[in-house]
């Protein structure tokens, strides 16, 4: 007997041996399938950029999301409990699936004949959040109720709870996705996550269910979906009545409706340089002072938007479909003080002054006299000055075995003429003799000298600019120009540091003499006279003709409109057009320069030229 009981003990302990193994690995595997993400995954070094005194934006690391850990514990309790009623009220009771709810949902469901209503619990959010597309579908729901299960099986519900309040998407700004509650407070309210006040806690987390809408340009849905939260907090009594009417009698967040994004291109720009150039330790904080004036930002964005809408008031059609880009640098450091790429970041965060190459057309010219004056016509001693005549005569030239004949835009031919005369009325067979009696490949390599970094053709259309280049390429050459022939190469770093704090030594890019002080100041002397009696007079009205100097350019077909001008102490650029390359219809003078006076008539007053 005794023998029998020892050999069923010893049945039992295998057999609890092979249930506890198989059970250790089923949550071991379970752990290895949905793995939950920890504060280690999510963290990096915040940076904060700062334009002097003025913080303009909190990077958490280079990625393109935005997203702090925080541990359970630091969640305010309010916080918590707007998040468990606006998305999941029986959170501590289910075990990864609301049956009750499911039921509804699929009454609601069948009869719409659709999937309109969800019954995801926290858990299925967060499966769903970490392994699956957010698309509809039966076969994804299904999906996302296994992974529930799988989750509760292998986590606790506080570690549930940490990871869901840590990583479900709060919106997207650009193109920056805003992940979890603590980033969502810094990102939408400008704050830490422990200063958040009920009415702001019940607004986040009314948003999960449509952040970009609730978060959005819509206030009434953003009230809508905090005063369901904070009835719902009142009737079960996580709020008392006087609290909840304060918070109700609240007014939105100022930074609701994303008002809060300041110069996010020249941001977005100054992430792609800190990555490029800067070691960054692994966690902790950084501050980095950026070369960006607030002040001229502000004129900038003012003028690109006034001018545009200036521009589709005259020529009609579909508000929103003409674009511009601005950069501003100061020549001497090539620190970028103010950097527009288009008319709205949120509906489109292209950065059209960095990364839309497009032909400069005669903006291109004044390259082509800087390699006539620097190295003058190949194989002749007789130097080429602004006096010099230029013949404005028929010209046919061979190129890749086809035959091509430069026109003049006014379609007339005046003999000789003096190159003065050729900028100042942006005359292309002139431009064309030149380029050809000093070398196209000669043009090339001064072009590549003063910045220009895109591919450029060594052909005879060169001359009038049809080889592709960006705006900051060219604003960025012309500032060689404005500062006596030596280049600096554009950043958004400052020079000076950041107010106190953890902060990176980020030395200035190194300045290159490009050209002769002689050659630039000649085609300075030369665009002088085209913002005083040539194709960039209309600066005349601003009162910039004799502070500056500028060059007007207009693509085949009307349809890329640039300026650009430049004093000793700042050269602004701006191009205006369509993102498809259709027709503008207008050209340099008429669509790009009044936006660069106003912006650069803003930076006269802020800091007139030196004499």
């Amino acid at each position: 007997m005794a023998k029998v009981c020892v050999a069923g003990a010893k049945r039992w302990a295998i057999g609890l041996l092979a249930v506890a193994t198989v059970t250790g690995g089923v949550w071991a595997l379970a752990g290895w399938l949905v793995p939950l993400p920890t504060s280690a995954s999510a963290d990096g070094p915040t940076l904060r950029l700062y334009a002097g005194a003025d913080e303009i934006a909190v990077l958490h690391g280079l990625s393109h999301r935005a997203q702090v850990w925080r541990p359970l514990e630091e969640f305010p309790r309010g916080v918590v409990d707007a998040v468990l009623v606006a998305e999941d009220r029986r959170f501590f009771q289910h075990r990864g699936i609301d049956v009750p709810a499911v039921f509804r949902a699929l009454a609601t469901n069948a009869r719409r004949g659709e999937i309109r209503q969800g019954a995801s619990t926290i858990t299925q959010q967060l499966a769903r959040t970490l392994f699956l597309t957010r698309e509809r579908g039966w076969g994804r729901k299904l999906h996302e109720a296994a992974l529930a299960l799988v989750l509760e099986f292998r986590y606790s519900k506080p570690r549930i709870l940490e990871a869901y309040l840590n990583t479900i998407y709060l919106g997207q700004d650009g193109d920056v996705a805003v992940h979890g509650l603590p980033a969502a407070a810094r990102h939408y309210l400008g704050k830490d996550l422990a200063a958040v006040r009920a009415d702001e806690a019940a607004l986040l987390a009314g948003a999960i269910s449509s952040p970009n809408k609730t978060l959005g340009d819509r206030p009434d849905r953003a009230r809508t979906a905090r005063a369901s939260v904070l009835s719902e907090m009142r009737r079960r009594g996580l709020l008392d009545e006087a609290r909840a009417r304060e918070a109700m009698a609240r007014p939105l967040p100022a930074e609701t409706g994303r008002t809060r994004l300041r110069a996010p291109y020249f941001v977005d720009l100054a992430r792609e340089e800190i990555g490029h150039r800067l070691s960054l330790p692994a966690m902790g904080e950084v501050r980095i002072a950026t070369s960006l004036d607030p002040t001229l930002q502000r004129a900038a964005e003012r003028a690109v938007q006034e001018g545009l809408d200036r521009i589709e008031r005259r020529r009609g059609g579909r508000p929103g479909t003409i674009e511009s880009a601005l950069v501003a640098i100061e020549p001497a450091s090539g620190q970028i003080r103010a950097l527009v790429g288009g008319r709205r970041y949120l509906d489109s965060p292209f950065n059209r002054a960095t990364r839309a190459a497009r032909q400069p057309g005669s903006l291109f010219k004044p390259l082509v006299y800087l390699a006539a004056f620097e190295l003058g016509p190949r194989g002749q001693s007789a130097p080429i000055t602004p006096a010099s005549l230029v013949r404005d005569e028929p010209l046919t030239v061979n190129a890749d075995g086809r035959t091509w004949t430069p026109r003049n835009v006014d379609g007339r031919l005046l003999g000789n003429v003096t190159v003065r005369r050729a900028v100042e009325e942006s005359r292309n067979v002139p431009a064309v003799r030149v380029a050809l009696d000093v070398g196209l490949d000669r043009i090339v390599e001064v072009a590549q000298r003063v910045g220009i970094r895109s591919p450029l053709a060594a052909v005879p259309s060169l001359a009038l600019g049809t080889s592709e280049v960006t705006l900051l390429e060219i604003t960025g050459a012309y500032g060689a120009l404005a500062n006596g022939g030596v280049r600096a190469v554009p950043t958004t770093f400052a020079a000076g540091a950041p107010p106190a704090g953890a902060q990176v030594n980020v030395p200035l890019p190194a300045t290159t003499p490009a050209v002769s002080a002689e050659s630039a100041f000649l085609v300075t002397h030369l665009l002088r006279g085209v913002m005083r009696q040539g194709t960039g007079k209309a600066s005349l009205r601003w009162g910039l003709s004799d502070v500056t100097a500028g060059k007007t350019g207009t693509t085949d077909g009307l349809r890329d409109a640039w300026f650009v001008g430049y004093t000793p102490e700042l050269v602004v650029g701006v191009w205006v057009g369509r993102d498809d390359g259709s027709p503008l219809g207008l050209s340099g003078a008429e669509a790009a320069l009044p936006i660069w006076a106003a912006t650069m008539a803003a930076a006269v007053r802020q800091t007139p030229p030196k004499p």
